[in-house]
């Protein structure tokens, strides 16, 4: 199938000869059936109003057909298909071009939707029709392409009119962009390359779209045109274009393009020229969705305080600069678009975006045409995810807070008394008081003489005993709030699901938005207390493991200072108990 690409004016004769000549029979006809019944009988104030009309929908076609041709390699045949149904209808009724020009609005309406929207689909392989595979579209921005077993994929480049292979970290975040147009998998940024160069441009004045006095070589005798054909044709205009404002109210297209709103024709517009000037408008539209362009605009910061700043905008998805994504700000509709910086990038992202300027490497894309920027922007902070956990949050922190205190100071003495206790091993004279082991053998020397080996073991273990509170201190509290943080968590999610139905009760199940302070409080409680209880069970497990082994090794010592103190007093029977004692040290 050929695409016609002819723009000159050779060509536009042609076409408004051949139009003139196939209006031929229609006046031949009216003539031969004016003796007929009226309803067969063709109106002359219709052909006045058809002979401009047929000739600006010609021209359209002629530029819808070289859009489609210059454009991003996706559903071709369905959209020539468009082009040649509404071309042989033209030409099978030019008469009846009134009735013609809505199918023609809505076929460009479809391709300025193209540029706006999300799409993926399984067809055979452009250039290569021997293989299937997965597409995912990008607007007009970008268009990929993924193999059914996820190994091999490509972006198209209209520079290069080819597919460009992606690999590595580009694949997976293709096989993320599909689940995601699939609806298999939560919207989230991606980083792909385009398929677009950047474009600069200092455009910065509206500029208005307008249809010439002469309409594809065919001028407009408006003495033929009958009064109630041309305010119907009015009609569907204004209908067309509020349904078009309310489209592109939030569209990123009037962003250093120049291009305005459609407005509604005044009294003294025709219904023909302000049909030829709405296609005009929605080709110019149509061309700059697929546009990536550079220039400077006003931003707000975080802070909200307004710079001018280059800014980028790729067709009609996004806008950045300066490392930073940017939203849309509310505005009226007669306005430009305000922006604003999008906050929560990590500064990975930050660098990709900074990088990405000069239109090498890949892009941080919005696959929901701008509702992830806007969920990113309005997304809470941590600190805000904090509060919203109410009292019951608070006192869940707080009882964390001193659970993992009270388990460090613990862990930190342990620490202490491991060091002491191992030098005291080594230099076992002279005993100190700064560790366990020097006052258990220290109380041990105090005790009278000739006490039986089972009084010395019981004295021995009394003064173990002795030292077991100050290492196992602290490990009751810390076992007590890891038990009872995930049951205030529980407590909060209930006064949480309480809320929430109390907000059922009083507005209805109408706005989902009046139920999310309660559930937001069920469940960060349920966080929190989650958070506080594993953490503290480590604690614990840590505390408890490290008293096990200095009481090993107090134990350990203490038995062995007993067996050697037996054995000396047994082996030297003419020493005394006290003396025995002092050898055995």
């Amino acid at each position: 199938m050929t695409n016609c690409r002819g723009n000159t004016w050779a060509v536009r004769l042609v076409r408004a000869a051949c139009l003139c000549l196939a209006l031929l029979p229609g006046l031949a006809l009216g003539e031969e059936q004016s003796n007929g019944p009226p309803e067969e009988v063709l109106d002359p104030g219709a052909l006045g109003l058809a002979l401009p009309l047929a000739a600006e929908i010609a021209r359209s076609l002629e530029a819808l057909e070289s859009s489609i041709a210059g454009d991003l390699p996706f559903l071709e045949r369905q959209r020539q298909a468009r082009v040649i149904d509404l071309r042989q209808a033209l030409a099978a009724n030019p008469w009846l071009a009134h009735e013609q020009w809505e199918p023609l609005v809505a076929a460009w309406r479809q391709e300025l939707a193209y540029g706006r929207e999300t799409d993926s689909w399984r067809d055979l392989l452009v250039g290569d029709p021997t293989r299937e595979v997965d597409y995912l579209r990008l607007g007009r921005v970008g268009l990929y392409f993924l193999t059914p077993d996820g190994r091999e994929g490509g972006v198209w480049s209209l520079a290069e009119a080819g597919w460009q292979a992606l690999s590595g970290d580009e694949l997976a975040e293709l096989r993320k962009g599909l689940a995601m147009a699939r609806e298999r998998r939560a919207p989230s940024l991606l980083a792909l390359p385009v398929s677009l160069l950047p474009h600069d441009d200092d455009t910065g004045t509206s500029r208005q779209v307008l249809p010439p006095v002469a309409m594809g070589g065919v001028a407009i005798n408006e003495d033929r045109v009958d009064d109630d054909a041309d305010a119907e044709l009015l009609t569907r205009v204004n209908r067309q274009v509020g349904e078009l404002r309310d489209d592109l109210a939030e569209s990123w297209l009037r962003l250093g393009s120049g291009l305005a709103l459609p407005s509604r024709p005044d009294a003294s517009v025709s219904g023909i020229e302000a049909s030829a000037a709405l296609l005009r408008g929605l080709e110019a539209w149509t061309e700059e969705s697929g546009r990536w362009r550079r220039l400077e605009a006003p931003v707000a910061d975080a802070g909200g305080h307004i710079a001018p700043r280059q800014v980028a905008r790729l067709g009609d998805l996004l806008a950045f600069g300066g490392g930073d994504l940017l939203r849309r700000s509310a505005v009226d509709n007669d306005e430009t678009p305000r922006l604003a910086v999008v906050e929560g990038l990590s500064a990975s992202q930050r660098a990709r975006l900074a990088s990405a300027w000069t239109g090498q490497g890949p892009l941080l894309l919005d696959p929901t045409a701008g509702r992830l920027l806007e969920a990113l922007a309005t997304q809470p902070t941590l600190m805000e995810r904090f509060h919203q956990g109410g009292a019951v949050g608070y006192v869940v922190a707080t009882l964390g807070g001193l659970g993992l205190f009270a388990a460090l100071l613990q862990y930190a003495y342990l620490l202490v008394v491991s060091l002491r206790l191992r030098r005291q091993l080594r230099v076992t004279a002279p005993l100190r008081d700064n560790n366990p082991l020097g006052r258990v053998l220290g109380r041990f020397r105090t005790l009278p003489d000739g006490l039986p080996p089972e009084a010395l073991e019981a004295r021995l273990d009394e003064a173990l005993l002795a030292e077991l509170p100050r290492l196992e201190r602290g490990q009751g509290l810390v076992k007590l709030l890891a038990a009872v943080a995930p049951l205030l968590g529980l407590l909060g999610t209930v006064i949480g699901m309480i809320v929430t139905f109390q907000a059922i009760t009083a507005y209805g199940t109408g706005d989902p938005q009046l139920m999310a302070g309660g559930i937001s409080q069920a469940l960060v409680t349920t966080v929190l207390g989650l958070i506080t209880a594993v953490p503290l069970l480590f604690a614990h497990t840590a505390l408890v493991s490290r008293c096990r082994h200095l009481v090993g090794l107090l134990e350990g010592s203490a038995s062995a200072a007993l067996a050697e103190h037996l054995e000396t007093t047994a082996a030297s029977p003419n020493l005394t108990p006290r003396e025995s004692h002092a050898v055995s040290l």
